[in-house]
């Protein structure tokens, strides 16, 4: 019998990236080839763009460090990059695979140790960390071992890194969300502490990394050069001092046919497997009671409160669109990734006035207090149409209700009237949060109440059409079958179809504002803005018209 834990590996990362269901519809129904196509299509050139930039920025930064005998300082920069990203989306995974997919009630009551489950889901995550990192990391590794002359004793010592180096953050990433949902499950509020939760991580990550810039780029220039000269690597501590673990990367990689290099690599295996010791030893005493505290319901309040019955309930259509609203900003497995771009927003402009000055941020680089009245208008109007996409509300929005879609089938509501549901839903969430990130900035930079209100309206009419197409996406292509709840949000290409298409209705916008810039037309903004919307929501009407019921029943 081959190892439980190989086996349920093996299981869980095809039930993850559905091999067997691709395989099913693409090869032997012949289903949908287009979707594979389409995908390598949009997501190839992006791919490309990553390799030759991190090709590149490893030559230029490895003759930077040359002139102070440090060329390994692209090595340093990297493995932090990768680091810090895998932390970051690393959390959001390990929350939702340890506590809210829907194996955890098959796999719990299986012979298998807790610690078993955690190892076997961790390296499902880990998969996802190794591709995450192979576009930075392996061309930098390669490009880098070709400017140096790397042997034999570099390949052995970067395999190794590239495959341990991921291991830690998302080690870390582990032990911040068993211990975060062994306290949260002590509550009754759970799911909201968790949504809190996972956000001031978040703040936290970036606010550390903003920290991490402003350590290492606000020394005094006579104290840098000092430590540079003075102590060997120093430029190479000074930007990884934050995350030791990337020092020793790049020491080992740069060292790699000297005993400091084997010196630095046992220092990185030494540390991926005390984390994974703490994480066992987490496993088996936290993870489990975790796990199983989610499947219990919450106790009631000793005094209950009398309900008031009353004689006229709501319309069906009112409790769809709270009903909606409700599931999806209070469930964090989407909350935490449809909501990350409302955060980020306020979070990046707001952290640098703690600084000493806002040098260096890029709002101030794009002098937002000088455009015209209607330029701001429209980049108001295209600010909520691209959260909307971004929060992947509308182009999910059927395709979160996975099994449980056939409630909604059973409602006495039209197909019409449902998708209407779903766009008020998310545009009510998409309201709040753009109003969040674009009131400090309005208030930052001096713009006037009109211009916001202005543009608020027409972001609100623009994005609505915008919402509507991407409901239609996603009804036409419900992704119904997922057992973590991530993958109906980060892992539907709905999502990113929708992202793309509106992306490209983004750059179209901007391309025609830098046309009224250039003819001094700007006062055309708001028409044009008005006629935008009314081609893409008559549009848009008349294609559900025609196939939305058709496709419903379909479903």
């Amino acid at each position: 019998m081959r190892n439980r834990v190989w086996s349920l590996f093996l299981a869980l990362l095809n039930v993850n990236y559905g091999w067997s269901a691709a395989k099913y519809y693409y090869l032997k129904k012949r289903q949908r080839v287009w979707e594979p196509i389409v995908i390598a299509a949009s997501i190839g050139p992006v791919l490309v763009m990553m390799l030759w930039f991190s090709w590149v920025m490893t030559e230029q930064l490895f003759m930077a460090g040359l002139s102070f005998g440090q060329p390994h300082l692209p090595l340093v920069i990297g493995t932090l990059m990768v680091a810090v990203v895998g932390l970051f989306f690393g959390f959001f995974y390990v929350l939702s695979s340890f506590y809210f997919s829907n194996d955890l009630p098959t796999l719990v009551p299986l012979p298998l140790r807790s610690w078993e489950i955690l190892v076997a889901k961790l390296g499902v995550i880990l998969t996802g960390q190794y591709v995450l990192g192979a576009f930075v990391l392996v061309p930098m590794i390669i490009r880098y071992g070709l400017l140096a002359r790397g042997g034999i004793p570099y390949v052995v010592i970067a395999l190794t890194v590239f495959l341990v180096l991921p291991v830690i953050p998302l080690v870390i990433a582990s032990i911040l969300a068993v211990l975060l949902m062994r306290f949260v499950n002590l509550s009754r509020f759970k799911d909201r502490l968790t949504l809190i939760g996972g956000i001031l991580l978040l703040v936290i990550v970036f606010g550390s990394t903003y920290w991490m810039q402003e350590n290492v780029g606000t020394d005094d220039p006579s104290v840098l050069i000092e430590r540079v000269l003075s102590q060997a690597d120093g430029l190479i501590y000074s930007i990884g001092r934050v995350f030791p673990p990337s020092v020793w990367s790049a020491q080992a990689l740069g060292y790699a046919t000297n005993a400091t290099g084997w010196l630095n690599l046992f220092y990185l295996l030494l540390a991926s497997v005390v984390g994974l010791v703490v994480l066992y030893l987490l496993g088996e005493k936290v993870f489990l009671q975790g796990a199983l505290a989610g499947f219990e319901g919450s106790r009631g309040r000793r005094k209950h409160k009398q309900v008031e019955v009353q004689g006229e309930s709501n319309s069906a259509f009112l409790t769809l669109v709270h009903t909606e609203r409700k599931l999806f900003v209070r469930d964090p497995n989407f909350a935490l990734n449809g909501l990350v771009g409302y955060v980020l927003f306020p979070v990046m402009l707001l952290i640098p006035l703690f600084g000493a000055s806002l040098e260096g941020n890029p709002f101030e680089r794009l002098d937002l207090g000088g455009l015209h009245p209607f330029l701001v208008v429209g980049g108001i109007a295209l600010f909520f149409t691209l959260m909307i996409a971004m929060s992947m509300i509308p182009s999910t929005t059927f395709s979160r209700e996975g099994r449980y879609l056939w409630i909604i089938r059973g409602l006495p509501l039209s197909i019409e009237q449902i998708m209407a549901t779903r766009v008020v839903a998310a545009q009510m969430v998409n309201t709040i949060g753009c109003l969040l990130g674009l009131i400090p900035v309005s208030y930052l930079f001096g713009w006037r109440i009109w211009e916001v209100v202005l543009g608020t309206v027409f972001g609100i009419i623009l994005s609505s059409t915008v919402a509507y197409l991407l409901v239609l996406l996603d009804l036409s292509r419900p992704m119904l079958d997922w057992v973590n709840p991530v993958k109906a949000v980060k892992s539907n290409l709905n999502a990113i179809f929708g992202l793309l298409g509106t992306s490209i209705l983004g750059l179209l916008l901007g391309f025609i504002f830098y046309l009224n810039v250039q003819s001094q037309t700007l006062w055309l903004i708001p028409f044009e803005l008005l006629l935008i919307s009314l081609l893409l929501g008559s549009g848009g009407w008349y294609l559900g018209r025609q196939v939305a019921w058709k496709l419903w029943s379909k479903i």
